[in-house]
């Protein structure tokens, strides 16, 4: 692979800052359809990735050194896949604005290295050219996690740029021997707004050519989220272990990427103002009103005019505070969010006080009330950038708080922040057909939730199949602790983490009594050898 046979001094220049594929491989025609080329007088000199049609991201120090004048000459390529032809789908614009993010300074490109591109036309979505997702606030992507990097950068130490793009799988590294590395390399360095990946023993990493464009790691359901934007590192593939026994010029690091969780409020906000400058809201970050609701009772509704549809690039946040004493109801009156499996992209998520988590919700049926345990409930909305929806209504009321006896209604989701006593519906009595009773129990900070059974009567079957009662580690029902049925008192069960969440249900044949159960919170200091907190406690019983 040879590089052009021409490369001006200025593209050099923008290429000798792009610190930033080695050790990975050629990536197939259309795999990575948000992979964006940005070119300086038709020359490759960093990458970037599609956002919306006329939004994409990159990183900073790609422009920190191009004037206004200069910025003339940069072109942005869409679809493009080889640089000596013109590809199926491949769309070239011109660079409108450029917004580098106000803390980012050249002379210490290690932090805050990130930059929005407005586009002179709109992108035309197809197979080749797509918007990858942004993570959502708070969304953990574990040390390990196996993600991708991607671009047209040099496959090795000063060697050349490729005609087609490369890609390479790299693990991310856990945050603090992120840190330790980054001080070897570069001492003294206080502001930590990146993520890094890449083995210790080096051989897989970006590379000059590479700045800006994606680092993306798998959420489930099958989708890639934009976790990092390519940003810098010691060399190409260098090892970095033993780095401080090493002479400086020596030293390595692994890939260093623009953290994108930390920056995107700061996304969506410059999304926004360039967007929608006529309108004034109370954030400008949601299309609706959002902000602090008070008082025994009122509607959330997003759009606020019906008929419409909520926007793209939302972030809402609604806090609803009724008296002191009291609990809320929650009651959905309209809901049509965006759908998928796991409500990864828009969403509403319901918190019972500001972060304790109840559930996220999307799609066009309509969810159950919620009846929360608490006099403070914070509502959470996110769109992404493709599809939108008619959006939502929500009622919520002040209501008395139930007593230590936790009856489910059946119909609504009972969230619970204090401790006492779950049973079933109408229990002693039986408790009936078609039942689908939901309570989610969580515990203060440093607890966990103990489950201890009173009594326990419900119709036995085969894999529980008929009448059960379901716990879980977590809100979304995907971490099974249990599934109970038949006769006879089963063992105490203990939440891994602050959260039980329990799902009782029953078919259209035979009723039982049902059970009763005590709720009590366990210091988690306090758990003896025979009590521990582990997987092991999966079990279906009959």
């Amino acid at each position: 692979m040879a590089t052009p046979p021409y490369r001006s001094r200025e593209v050099q220049n923008l290429l000798d800052r792009s610190l930033r594929i080695i050790g990975g491989g050629g990536a197939k025609y259309g795999s990575h359809p948000w992979l964006v080329s940005l070119r300086f007088r038709g020359l490759h000199f960093c990458g970037a990735a599609i956002l919306t049609d006329r939004w994409i991201l990159s990183a900073a120090h790609c422009f920190s050194t191009l004037s206004k004048r200069s910025l003339k000459n940069v072109d942005v390529a869409v679809g493009e896949f080889d640089r000596r032809a013109a590809d199926v789908g491949e769309q070239a614009f011109a660079v409108r604005s450029v917004r580098v993010h106000e803390r980012f300074h050249h002379s210490t490109p290690m932090s805050y290295d990130l930059a929005l591109l407005e586009l002179s036309g709109r992108i035309r979505f197809g197979r080749y050219a797509q918007p990858i997702c942004l993570p959502l606030p708070g969304e953990v992507f574990l040390p390990g996690a196996a993600c991708t990097a991607s671009g047209w950068g040099q496959t090795r130490e000063r060697g050349q740029l490729p005609f087609v793009p490369r890609e390479v799988r790299l693990g991310l590294v856990d945050r603090a021997k992120c840190k330790h590395v980054i001080q070897t390399v570069k001492p003294g360095q206080k502001t930590f707004t990146v993520i890094c990946a890449g083995p210790e023993n080096g051989g897989r990493d970006a590379c000059q050519g590479d700045s800006g464009g994606p680092l993306v790691c798998p959420r489930e359901g099958g989708r890639w989220a934009l976790v990092g934007v390519t940003s810098w590192g010691k060399g190409c593939g260098r090892s970095w272990v033993n780095n401080r026994s090493k002479p400086p010029w020596k030293r390595g690091s692994p890939g260093v990427f623009t953290d994108v969780r930390m920056f995107l409020a700061w996304i969506k906000e410059n999304l926004r103002e360039a967007t929608q400058r006529q309108r004034k809201s109370s954030s400008r970050l949601c299309g609706a009103s959002d902000g602090l609701r008070a008082g025994l009772g009122g509607l959330i509704r997003n759009p606020e005019h019906p008929g419409r549809s909520y926007e793209n690039n939302e972030m809402c946040l609604w806090s609803i505070n009724v008296p002191p004493g009291k609990s809320i109801l929650l009651q959905f009156l309209e809901f049509d969010v965006e759908n998928d499996t796991h409500c990864s992209s828009d969403q509403l998520a319901v918190f019972a006080g500001t972060d304790r988590l109840i559930g996220r919700f999307c799609g066009s049926r309509l969810p159950s009330p919620v009846r929360v345990d608490s006099s403070r409930v914070t509502l959470r909305f996110l769109s992404d950038f493709s599809v939108s929806g008619a959006g939502f209504a929500v009622r919520f009321d002040a209501v008395e708080p139930r007593s230590a006896r936790h009856d489910s209604a059946c119909g609504a989701v009972a969230v619970l922040q204090s401790e006492g006593v779950v049973q079933s519906l109408r229990y002693p009595g039986l408790y009936g057909s078609d039942s689908d009773c939901r309570w989610v129990i969580h515990a203060p900070s440093g607890h966990i939730v103990k489950l201890e059974f009173d009594d326990f009567d419900v119709e036995p079957s085969k894999e529980c199949a008929y009448d059960s009662l379901a716990a879980f580690g977590d809100v979304e029902g995907k971490d099974e602790i249990a599934v109970l049925c038949g006769g006879g008192l089963p063992p105490p069960l203990l939440s891994y983490e602050r959260v039980l969440a329990l799902r009782f249900t029953s078919d259209g044949t035979v009723s039982h009594r049902g059970f009763r159960a005590t709720v009590s919170f366990v210091s988690e200091r306090d758990l003896r050898p025979e009590e521990p907190v582990g997987r092991d406690q999966k079990a279906h019983r009959t």
